[in-house]
């Protein structure tokens, strides 16, 4: 099952995962990311971003440079999530694949998170400093029946009724039932009201 791009804003996340839910996750050594960090690629996306008119690559180049020649990964969902003192200034992704690989979609998810984020002002130059990025990777979208199939700290969730869907990453909650709430609330779902739920796996690359 794919699930298309115009979810991306809903499925962005509203907070950065905890420090202890990002140190239980570990790269898929099948990405053979040995020596890329995406979370740095990721800075590097926003650094290139503020440069000056002569100055700033396109992005495709930065993916050559970034990629040399190598492709990174399987394609893959990815969210690219800036921080500012532990807040969020700007998030976005899908859980679906829509680049090459892993390189190409952090750039790319990279530079929405900063041109496209619509719930936040959008990221100043400034602030370049003082941001950190962490870049989600999508393992699997699996549906489940029941919270009793989620650990919060290792699984995202994506839950939809109709044409209503929103998604929390891995570690946003360390309760099942208040990470579906939340989840529900995100999307616009009434709580008590019946939807379906899909287990995210992931892997989480920060600094």
């Amino acid at each position: 099952m794919r699930f298309a791009v115009l979810i991306a804003a809903l499925s962005s996340t509203f907070f950065v995962a905890s420090p202890y839910a990002l140190a239980t996750a570990r790269p898929d050594s099948e990405q053979q990311l040995t020596t890329v960090k995406l979370n740095e690629l990721a800075m590097k996306t926003v650094e290139n971003h503020f440069l000056p008119d002569g100055k700033r690559k396109s992005l495709i180049r930065l993916i050559e440079e970034f990629s040399q020649g190598k492709v990174a990964g399987k394609p893959r969902g990815v969210f690219v999530t800036l921080s500012k003192e532990g807040k969020t200034r700007a998030c976005w992704g899908s859980i679906s694949p829509e680049y090459a690989d892993l390189i190409a979609s952090t750039v790319y998810t990279t530079e929405a998170a900063l041109n496209k984020e619509y719930r936040f002002a959008q990221v100043k130059r400034s602030e370049i400093d003082q941001l950190k990025a962490q870049v989600t990777v999508v393992k699997s979208v699996d549906p489940i029946d029941s919270i009793r199939e989620l650990n919060p700290l290792r699984h995202g969730l994506f839950v939809r009724q109709g044409g209503r869907a929103a998604v929390l990453l891995p570690g946003e909650c360390v309760d099942a039932h208040y990470q579906l709430v939340q989840c529900k609330l995100k999307a616009g779902i009434p709580v008590k009201s019946r939807c379906q739920m899909y287990r995210i796996t992931a892997d989480v690359f920060h600094k």
